[in-house]
């Protein structure tokens, strides 16, 4: 299970939401529906290390809410896994493989 959540938002936090939404196309990238808050389908963004003050690319998922809050309490973008990722989370956690490189290279020999 992912950890609470923890830091705090960033002031310029509304301009980072914006983007990551409008790289997405305003849609969820893991169901692919469009922004649609009359039907429930309302896009947010999501920290996936449960992090609010990390605001690196890959550490972003614009996910409508129903998403979010379905992985909000299974992802862990720390733990090892067995299987492939799926599709959507391929991206996410291959960023978050080149950051951790490129900020901790000596946890890579």
């Amino acid at each position: 299970m992912n950890s609470p959540s923890v830091g705090t938002y960033p002031d310029n936090w509304d301009e980072i939401a914006l983007e990551v939404k409008n790289e997405a196309g305003w849609k969820c990238v893991r169901c692919e529906h469009p922004h649609d808050p009359s039907n429930g389908y309302t896009l947010t963004v999501h920290h996936l290390d449960g992090n609010k003050s990390n605001c690196e690319k890959w550490n972003l998922a614009a996910l409508c809410q129903r998403c979010h809050l379905h992985i909000q309490g299974i992802v862990n973008m720390f733990q090892a896994y067995m299987f492939e990722h799926t599709a959507w989370m391929e991206p996410f956690v291959k960023g978050m493989e080149v950051w951790r490189r490129a900020n901790f290279p000596h946890l890579y020999g």
